[in-house]
């Protein structure tokens, strides 16, 4: 039995170069194209983005018009400071490490208080 050899392989690869340049031609001389707008046409991409431009206007006016309100309905109406104590928010399982351990660590009001009992 007589077995084939397989072509030569660079003699294979010259001749699909030569065979494919021609049609690789055309696709190379296009300048390439960025379909970003789903490939419309130039006059349909256009209105588009109008569009666009408009419903995002109109959204920051409405976010505006919003934002008006509320800072007219919130400067209406006192805000209360709360003096009295809260059973809720003094919950203490050990005292705190410092002087004045009755005093979270950013209550200077409690603190200047507590120094004060204390002379």
């Amino acid at each position: 039995v007589k077995r084939r050899t397989a072509a030569n392989p660079m003699a294979l690869r010259a001749a699909s170069r030569v065979l494919a340049a021609p049609a690789l031609r055309p696709a190379l001389r296009r300048a390439p194209v960025r379909n970003m707008g789903h490939g419309h046409d130039p006059v349909q991409a256009e209105a588009d983005m109008n569009s666009w431009v408009k419903i995002s206007g109109g959204a920051a006016v409405a976010c505006g018009v919003i934002l008006a309100y509320v800072g007219y309905v919130e400067s209406q109406h006192e805000h209360h400071d709360h003096d009295e104590p809260r059973s809720f928010k003094r919950i203490r399982n050990k005292p705190y490490p410092w002087s004045c351990n009755d005093c979270s660590l950013f209550d200077l009001k409690c603190y200047a208080e507590c120094k004060a009992k204390k002379q």
